[in-house]
């Protein structure tokens, strides 16, 4: 059999991956023979584990020779258990059952009187030990903990911790064994029993009063690392053992976190502020533990004026050439902001100019935490310098630009000029990098404010900005929309344009010429926003239709909408041929049709993080709807319904009041592409009033002749509805449960309405139903009308259902109620007679 030098050679000689493998399979062949020889020498034995080793590290299967492994550990050489004790600790783990065979041999070689033979058995222990192991072999470990021999205490404190993670029930026994261990001046037992200490602490809480005693002990040791000087054995560029350093810090910060006054906080705050002056100014180790220091203080409850201690040292870590120290600082400094965030703004200067370093990791921080420190006071500032880092960064990051300066645009902005004019400055450099909530809530804050001269400044600056930067999605797509709303206040005013300094009049004619540019446009990244922009730009040409007076202009406008009903795609199309239709009527019915949208609210959003450093919650696809109390519990009905933990719906009121914005806002919004669920922003309002003539009537569907219309800033026209709509979901002698399908338009989207009745002679009260739906998919419910019914009565519910086109409509639906003073609940499946979403 050839030596492990020679397989190596025969895998890296390969010139194929096809020939790699083959040498691999042979010589694993080969490996398996060898094993089943019942006469198979030590020596061989030897080698052939070498060579399996070999094959673990390719990723090859190993689990034929677990056994052999174990086989080197029964001899008396040292050299052969390192290498069978190497081998068990790679082939095997704690959930292989052979790990029953490794006992006795651990057993006794913890027993042995050569302490590195003992050394191999505790670091094998160490690394694979099982609850049944960590049972069977604690008396092994905590004898060895009162060894006289430094070598096999730092070991077994190790082991220990690595047991009690195992079973916390050992706490018990090696806690008695941490005083001792404490005293011992070697740094090696102390590193173990900090160690271990750790491990206790997070794994019995009933240990953690018990713990509090050894602080004094620690800080001793704490304190003799700051007064020590030069120690050749221990001493890393000038700083005595920053390992244990470190170590005692996390300790005492981790025992230290809930404690609120006593001696031993006072004693470690003095301690923090020696070792934060007596590290200062140093590089490399002293790094760390400065590192550490700054964490210590922050988590315990230190004073203010040690917490500007900590600000301040992060300041100056900035300051550094080191880029590893760089980033340490800034992301400190985010988790620390919370605490000091006066402190935190004083380096604004040092935190923006990282914005230009080189390494991608440092210019994520460091954007982060600029966000993080803004304030009312400081926005302009920081503004500019954002605004100019989003000009040239990474296409990446501007996402997160945006919607983050338009978050801290909403809450700081000093006054809706300012606020207006750095968002067009924004949608100049990264029009197309806006989300589409972000877009919605800028047009809706366009719509909140009553400033008639402001609106008019905003539009103008709109069609300046636009003439340039036309290949800018999000900024063309408010022109437009502020064109249809607008586009009568801007006629007759004149501005500058910045390039040829000549001053341009606004007509009807340049409106029209620009809205024939915006239908022209073929240079966006999707088509999808193409077709958004052609869709929006006839609506917005309807609209201007009903306020201009040129009929040179009006027909021209017409010549817009007439061009569309020849596009390719569908939707617009369809758009353009009812537009056409509604451009004829009477100038009464069309005001009644194209007046102004209402404001609907801004949606407040939270900031997010870059490397999510906050929780998201996500949906995961449940939803649930109840009446008076039930509300509240909605969140554990749906773990029985679903048999996964979710987090707990709000109450009626709340969901009404989500579900109405969502609805306003999904109207700026409203989808034209079969492929996507949300569209932006639609220029104007084509809301029909209470009475119009059958025609129109006839032309909006059914929904049209709602008494409450929703306003919409773009002509929505649903399809009628099939009359085998209505399918029975469940009916017994009391309730009669029937889905409506108001919508199913196959691109990912159904609109349900739920309709729950009475069959009984009692009186229902307390009525909830619960609705849950696949991963995949997620679920928007409305509140239910009316929880008490009388014989007879019905109760109807809204039920959102969007996912991927093509896949099933089937919901789960729990419902509960009252009767006779008896709780009485039902469930069942409901698969929508086959159809898909």
């Amino acid at each position: 059999m050839s030596s492990l030098k020679t397989f190596i050679k025969s895998v890296r000689n390969s010139k194929t991956i096809a020939a790699e493998r083959a040498v691999i399979r042979k010589e694993s062949a080969k490996i398996r023979t060898s094993f089943r020889d019942v006469h198979l020498d030590e020596e061989r034995r030897k080698k052939n584990i070498s060579k399996l080793m070999y094959l673990y590290i390719l990723g090859e299967p190993t689990y034929f020779g677990q056994v052999e492994c174990l086989k080197l550990l029964v001899s008396p050489k040292f050299s052969t258990k390192r290498l069978g004790y190497m081998a068990t600790m790679l082939v095997l783990d704690e959930n292989q059952e052979i790990l029953t065979l490794l006992t006795n041999s651990l057993d006794n070689d913890m027993k042995n009187s050569n302490q590195f033979i003992a050394g191999l058995a505790l670091c094998t222990l160490g690394n694979i030990a099982s609850p049944e192991l960590a049972q069977d072999l604690y008396p092994n470990v905590e004898k060895l903990l009162g060894s006289h021999n430094t070598y096999l205490k730092k070991k077994a404190a190790i082991v220990a911790a690595k047991l009690v993670e195992k079973n916390p029930d050992l706490s018990e026994l090696f806690l008695p064994k941490v005083p001792a261990l404490l005293n011992d001046k070697s740094h090696g037992v102390l590193l173990g029993v900090l160690h271990l200490i750790k491990s206790i602490h997070l794994n019995d809480e009933s240990s953690h009063d018990r713990l509090i005693t050894f602080v004094p002990r620690i800080l001793a040791h704490l304190r003799l690392l700051t007064t020590t000087g030069y120690s050749p054995e221990y001493d890393v560029k000038g700083i005595p053992d920053p390992f244990l350093y470190v170590s005692l810090l996390r300790t005492l910060r981790m025992i230290m976190a809930n404690v609120e006054e006593s001696d031993n906080l006072e004693a470690l705050n003095d301690l923090l502020t020696q070792v934060c002056s007596k590290l200062e100014g140093t590089k490399s180790a002293g790094f760390a533990v400065l590192y550490e220091a700054v964490q210590t203080i922050f988590v315990i409850n230190s004073d203010s004026s040690l917490k500007i201690l900590g600000v301040n040292i992060l300041s100056k870590l900035l300051t550094q050439r080191d880029n590893n120290a760089r980033y340490v600082a800034l992301n400190t400094l985010l988790n620390v902001i919370e605490y000091e965030p006066l402190a935190v703004q004083r380096h604004k200067s040092t935190v923006v100019s990282c914005l230009q370093d080189w390494d991608i990791s440092i210019r994520r921080r460091a954007l982060e935490l600029t966000f993080a420190i803004m304030t009312q006071q400081n926005i302009r500032v920081l503004t500019k310098e954002l605004l100019t880092f989003l000009n040239n960064t990474d296409e990446e990051l501007k996402p997160y630009i945006t919607t983050q300066l338009s978050i801290a645009c909403n809450k700081y902005s000093p006054n809706f000029k300012w606020h207006f004019e750095t968002l067009i400055s924004m949608m100049k450099v990264a029009g197309n990098y806006f989300s589409d909530d972000v877009l919605s809530n800028i047009l809706a804050l366009i719509m909140q404010h009553d400033d008639r001269a402001l609106t008019t400044h905003l539009t103008i600056e709109l069609i300046r900005a636009s003439e340039k930067y036309y290949n800018e999605y999000g900024l063309v797509l408010v022109t437009i929309w502020c064109l249809g709303e607008y586009g009568d206040l801007v006629l007759g005013s004149t501005y500058e344009q910045k390039d040829s300094k000549k001053t341009k009049s606004i007509k009807e004619s340049s409106l029209v010429d620009l809205l024939q540019v915006f239908s022209n446009i073929s240079t966006f990244e999707k088509i999808s926003q193409a077709n958004q922009i052609k869709a929006y730009t006839l609506t917005t040409a309807l609209k201007l239709s009903s306020k201009f007076k040129d009929r040179g202009a009006i027909e021209s406008l017409r010549k817009i909408i007439t061009k569309a009903m020849h596009d390719s795609h569908l939707e617009i199309q369809v758009r353009a041929i009812e537009y056409n239709e509604i451009f004829f009527q009477p100038a009464s019915v069309k005001r009644g049709i194209l007046e102004k949208m209402p404001p609907p609210p801004v949606k407040q959003r939270e900031g997010v993080s870059l490397l999510s450093r906050s929780t998201t919650l996500k949906t995961k696809g449940s939803s649930s709807s109840s009446g008076g109390n039930d509300a509240g519990n909605s969140g554990n009905l749906l773990l029985d319904l679903l048999g996964e933990d979710i987090k707990k719906d709000a109450s009626p009121e709340e969901t009404k009041k989500h579900e109405n914005t969502m609805d306003l806002l999904s109207d700026i919004f409203g989808s034209i592409s079969v492929n996507q669920q949300q569209q932006p922003p639609a220029p104007a309002k084509l809301q029909k009033p209470a009475s119009q003539n059958d025609k129109i009537i006839d032309l909006f569907g059914s929904s049209a002749a709602s008494s409450s219309p929703s306003p919409s800033p773009a002509l929505s026209i649903p399809k009628p509805l099939p009359k085998d709509n209505e399918i029975q979901a469940y009916s017994d002698s009391n309730i009669n449960f029937v889905f409506v399908i108001k919508e199913n338009s196959g691109n990912g989207f159904a609109l349900l309405e739920a309709r729950v009745q009475n069959n009984s002679a009692s009186i229902l009260s307390n009525l909830s139903v619960l609705c849950a739906v696949t991963k995949q998919q997620k679920l928007q419910l409305s509140s239910i009308s009316n929880t008490t019914l009388s014989p007879g009565d019905s109760s109807t519910l809204n039920v959102k259902i969007t996912g991927n086109p093509g896949s099933k409509l089937k919901i789960r639906v729990k419902m509960g109620y009252n009767k006779a003073g008896q709780p009485v609940n039902k469930q069942f499946d409901f698969n929508a007679g086959g159809k898909t979403l």
